[in-house]
């Protein structure tokens, strides 16, 4: 189950708001400045956002009424309510308005400016989520939300931003540096002193670290938050922090081996998520149910708690990217109690979900490549157009000029003449530079795009072969596994289960070939680790392969980890498939913002015929990636004394 990222909204509306709707109104009506009854109304529409849309708006007209035009932070302001009026149903809609306040803004440097910006950046952060783009969000958080952080009076931003970071790397699976945030979230937050507002990011930092310290098997250091966050809370009225705090606890027991005391955990949030009515908290303490009871050896119980699960018209409808997880669980403990049948049904269920999620992907990756290559196409017309009103021009002048000459001294005339033509032949090849290098980025692009397209389409079919015919094949044996109970003399026993092998033995070769098109290990471990398993896949008997990773950084874009991943596949397996070598050495380095590849072998080496044949060794699609990655390749080779290749490329291309 993906983790909803709602403790740093619900901080961040704290942060904003802290006040009774019916308060706020008596303050405006009795407000007479109109900049500051604009803001009273303003935040009026953070309080009612949620709860009552046609109010919000309402009052955000009224605060765009009140607010002058020339009044910067005002105005901006008004665009960064818009976007957290927009921010729910359109976060990129959203986006764009708190831009807009931060361009409004520009370089007004008063306190409310910098308080304003700060909480600015933070929303663009938070569209950034809510559109998934997981990576985009933590850029702007390092080099804009944080920055503008520290530079505002009210560090309250601060906190919740360190906070927001801990949550973006805990799901991008960065340990250690969610631990590191969420540490720092708790000490600006406690630095604030004993308000409402620091104690409420404290004390979500410390679940969030609590849940880390679970993500790292770390259960003493999580115990012990857990236990203070236990004292805390005791004080705390805010249902889901109780809830969060009960969901951990029945993690924590679960994973320690006490599942009584975590189903009980379990069952005391789904109480209390049930008299709140909080659908997040119900789906996420449902599931935690259903877990304990399996470990407790209650299948049909943790069935019957899955299957209300999905009974949930809400769940289904606003949670169906984990409704593949229901499924695969629904799908084990139907095998457990022996339904198999069921577990069929349900195992082809899965499929059809993944199947569906797929096609979704498969046309947003289609319109996206379709724009892409219509704004190329745009691109290279204006460039086209830019050239004919250029000559034009051009021939215009060169009619005046010649009208001048012939008016002047031929002395004068002839020297003229001379510089307007040089002049015009360095325009000539100013205006053919600029199409080339017009033609080469369009190149380039559309080299992104295969590559893309071609990553893509191998993740895709490696889906399609895993969850698709594999679960297939899993379906035919547990049919096969009832059909032989049921119809099988015990002398034909031992020839069945040699087909139940072999087709153990299929499933085992569908799921290789299904890591060999999108490496699992390069999407879990990372690039080092992912080369390391590439080389021990190509040893066999009589050829060695040596791999040596130097200063390989563990943050390297995942776009250039692929490529610098796929271009060593192809190597080896030029080395291996025509060098006839027995050692090959793959060494991986990096020195800052340079990568280096070096694959060397001992074999035949290559002819120079054999290198004019660029197709049948691959290297067209080799040169290709290097070309896009900006980088430099060199092969040196002589007959019989084998063969090198050098690479060189820039990180900070990807």
């Amino acid at each position: 189950m993906c983790r909803v990222l709602i403790f740093s909204a619900l901080v961040l509306i704290n942060l904003v708001f802290a006040q009774k709707a019916d308060s706020l109104l008596r303050v405006a009506a009795m407000e007479k400045d109109p900049v500051k009854k604009a803001e009273v109304y303003l935040k009026l529409v953070k309080f009612t956002a949620q709860s009552d849309s046609a109010k919000a708006l309402s009052y955000l007209k009224k605060a765009e009424e009140l607010t002058p035009k020339h009044h910067k932070v005002g105005q901006a302001r008004i665009q960064n309510s818009w976007g957290f009026y927009e921010m729910p149903k359109n976060p990129k809609k959203g986006k764009t308005h708190h831009l807009k306040g931060l361009e409004i803004l520009g370089n007004e440097n008063s306190e409310e400016a910098q308080n304003l910006r700060a909480m600015l950046w933070t929303n663009v952060v938070a569209d950034e989520q809510r559109m998934g783009n997981a990576h985009e969000a933590m850029k702007l958080m390092m080099n804009h939300a944080i920055p503008a952080s520290k530079k505002a009076a009210d560090k309250s931003f601060l906190a919740n931003n360190y906070l927001t970071a801990a949550i973006i790397f805990y799901n991008d699976e960065n340990l250690d540096k969610a631990l590191q945030y969420a540490e720092q979230a708790i000490s600006t937050a406690n630095l604030k002193g004993n308000t409402a507002q620091s104690k409420e990011v404290a004390e979500t930092a410390q679940l969030v670290s609590a849940e880390i310290f679970l993500k790292k098997e770390d259960y003493p250091k999580a115990k012990r938050r857990l236990d203070l966050m236990q004292k805390s809370l005791s004080e705390n009225k805010n249902p889901d922090f109780h809830n969060e705090l009960l969901h951990l606890q029945s993690i924590y027991f679960l994973y320690t081996g006490n599942a009584a005391e975590s189903l009980r955990k379990a069952s005391e949030g789904l109480s209390l998520a049930e008299k709140n009515q909080n659908p997040y908290h119900l789906t996420r303490l449902t599931f935690m149910k259903s877990k304990a009871e399996a470990n407790l050896g209650l299948y049909d119980e943790a069935a019957a708690t899955l299957k209300n699960l999905l009974n949930n018209e809400f769940y289904v409808k606003n949670y169906a990217d984990n409704l593949a997880t229901i499924y695969d669980e629904l799908w084990m403990l139907e095998e457990k109690r022996g339904n198999f049948k069921n577990a069929f049904q349900y195992a082809k269920k899965r499929i059809a979900v993944s199947d569906s999620m797929k096609i979704i992907d498969q046309n947003e990756a289609i319109n996206e490549m379709e724009t892409k290559f219509r704004t190329a196409e745009k691109e290279k017309q204006l460039a086209v157009q830019e050239l004919e009103i250029n000559k034009k021009n051009q021939y215009m002048w060169t009619f005046i000029i010649t009208t001048l000459i012939f008016l002047g001294s031929g002395l004068y005339t002839f020297f003229y003449y001379r510089n307007r033509k040089k002049l015009s032949e360095q325009r000539e090849i100013n205006l053919q530079q600029k199409l080339r290098e017009k033609e080469q980025t369009e190149e380039l692009n559309l080299t992104k795009a295969i590559l893309d397209g071609e990553e893509r389409e191998r993740e895709r079919v490696a889906k399609d072969l895993h969850d698709g015919l594999g679960g297939m094949l899993a379906g035919v044996k547990i049919n096969l596994s009832t059909w032989s109970s049921n119809h099988l003399e015990e002398n034909q026993y031992e020839s069945f289960h040699r087909i139940l092998n072999q087709l153990d033995s299929s499933v085992s070769e569908l799921r290789r070939v299904a890591r060999n098109l999108m490496p699992e290990s390069l999407l879990n471990f990372g690039l080092e680790i992912a080369l390391k398993d590439l080389c021990e896949f190509y040893m066999k008997d009589g050829l060695t392969i040596d791999f040596q990773a130097i200063n390989i950084e563990k943050n390297l874009p995942l776009n250039l980890q692929v490529n610098i991943y796929r271009i060593v596949q192809e190597l080896l397996n030029n080395a291996v498939k025509h060098s006839n070598a027995d050692n090959i050495l793959v060494q991986c380095s990096q020195n800052a913002e340079e990568f280096y590849i070096t694959v060397e072998d001992n074999g035949k080496g290559i002819t120079e015929s054999e290198m004019s044949k660029v197709k049948s060794l691959g290297l067209k699609n080799l040169q290709n990636r290097v070309d896009y990655l900006k980088g430099k390749m060199e092969i040196q080779s002589t007959e019989n004394q084998g063969t090198s290749v050098n690479i060189e490329i820039n990180t900070h291309v990807a």
